[in-house]
Order: C-alpha cells, then structure tokens, then sequence
C-alpha cells in the first residue's frame, strides 16, 4: 500500500524546525517567496533541480522530502526491491537503495535514459564525497572544469564539494551506483 507523501509539508516541517525564514531559504535557492510557499502548500510542482537546491539549503539529503516518516523501521534494515524511494524525470531516474536515511552513508543506483541525457544542466556540489561506479553504459562525468570518460565496470571518488555532472554517451541507458557520505540525496 503506497501513501502519498507531501513534499511540500516536509519542506515547510523541516524549514521551520531548522527556525528558517520562508524568504530566507527562497532567496538562497534563487527562487521567489511566493513560488516556495506555493510548492510548501503543495500548489506548485517544483523540478528537481528546485528540489535539490532546497535540499541543499536545508542541509538534507533530497531523499527526506519523499519517505513517509510514518513509515515503521524494520529491525533488521531489509529493503525490497519494490519499496525502493524512486524519483524520476523523462532523461535521470534515482532510486534510494540504503534502506534507512539516519545512517553516514546513502546508496544510490542512477540511471541516465537517452544519449546525451545529463543529471544537470551545469555541475552541482554537495558537502558529501562520493564513490561511484559504472555498472552498464558509458558515460562522461564533468568534474569542474575537467571531464573523464567511464565505461562499464570503472568506479570514481569524486570529492565533497567538487561541482559535478553526469552524461549518458550510450545510445539508450547507462545505470551508475554511488555511495555518498554524509548522505545528500
């Protein structure tokens, strides 16, 4: 049975447990105090980068917006397969594969659909450090101003704070895990 989480709620709980002005976050993420207090009343349908971005002014990994804090632990920390946190956009899919998000570390499998598909438009930054590895595909990966070429079976740490991105070059999908410490996503 699938509840429907409300980001929106979460990203207000959270704003306000951290006692942050709506304008205040709005202006750190580049977006109006009226387009934030839309997506926090659930009347506006934020892009993932706007989600990002408010994630990491938050200082949460993205993951929190979308898991149902009802939701009860399991003992033993057992993910299935079919009750993975998936978020997807017509070119990226995330899905969550640490079965719980209070731990150091979040594991991630990423898949980029379509040649030329990228995780964003420009490189990002997190505060964590990452460990990725290619499991089927080719990719390149923009790491500042530098780029690398992965294919199938190469793995990268990318440090915390470098501004990076990812490109699909197969020409129908290339699937990448990577571990992120502390957790980000």
């Amino acid at each position: 049975m699938n509840k429907e989480v409300n980001v929106g709620m979460t990203i207000k709980n959270i704003r306000k447990s951290k006692k942050l002005l709506l304008k205040e976050v709005a202006s750190k993420c580049g977006i109006s105090s009226s387009m934030l207090s839309q997506i926090e009343k659930g009347n506006a349908n934020p892009s993932l980068n706007t989600i990002k971005s408010i994630a990491q002014v938050l200082e949460v990994p993205l993951f929190k917006f979308f898991i149902d804090s009802d939701k009860e632990k399991y003992e033993f920390h057992l993910l299935k397969k079919n009750e993975r946190k998936i978020i997807s956009t017509e070119y990226v899919t995330y899905e969550l594969l640490s079965p719980d998000v209070e731990t150091n570390i979040e594991c991630m499998q990423m898949t980029l659909i379509g040649k030329n598909a990228e995780t964003s438009v420009k490189p990002m930054s997190h505060k964590g450090e990452e460990i990725a590895v290619l499991l089927d595909g080719k990719v390149k990966l923009t790491i500042g101003k530098f780029s690398v070429i992965l294919s199938s079976g190469d793995s990268i740490h990318i440090p915390a704070m470098a501004p990076h991105k990812w490109t699909n070059l197969n020409d129908t999908k290339s699937v990448i895990i990577f571990s992120v410490t502390p957790p980000e996503f």
